[in-house]
């Protein structure tokens, strides 16, 4: 959600907020799981509500900590999403056990599972996928991740 990343208007870091500037058939944006974003980033999805709908990653883990289930969570995130939903999978916002080389390392992120689970409740609500992108995956020396920013495990758009 940044205006641009290191001077790079159309980066991985600022194309959803982009996508909601220039392209008017873009309804909503339901981001699930951010836990590294700038004041600024945090301003513009204020400034948006409604059309732009966030679970921050620390809100979800403290939900769960007082009781909720992520059953509960992903079905009312699933009652966001409109008929047509693209994925964009940000995957560094699994937790960094599962992708280790990520740059910047940020505390929490999601386990496979959990992602599967939801991925699971788009699907069973009837709503139709019409694209889906991963990004931020490269090749290392050593392993499949290597990249450099935490952002958001996916954007639901």
């Amino acid at each position: 959600m940044q205006e641009a990343y290191e001077g790079f208007i159309y980066s991985h870091a600022s194309i959803m907020r982009n996508a909601l500037q220039e392209v008017p058939q873009l309804i909503k944006l339901v981001q699930v799981g951010p836990r590294d974003f700038s004041q600024n980033e945090n301003d513009y999805i204020q400034k948006n509500t409604g059309r732009v709908v966030t679970y921050f990653d620390k809100s979800i883990k403290n939900r769960q900590f007082e009781g909720e289930t992520w059953k509960k969570i992903a079905e009312e995130i699933v009652e966001h999403l409109p008929p047509k939903v693209y994925i964009s999978f940000d995957i560094d916002g699994l937790d960094r056990k599962l992708c280790p080389h990520t740059g910047t390392p940020v505390p929490g992120g999601f386990e496979t599972e959990e992602v599967y689970y939801l991925f699971r409740k788009v699907m069973e609500s009837g709503r139709k996928f019409i694209g889906f992108d991963l990004c931020e995956v490269g090749i290392s020396d050593s392993d499949w991740n290597s990249n450099v920013r935490c952002e958001s495990a996916f954007q639901i758009v």
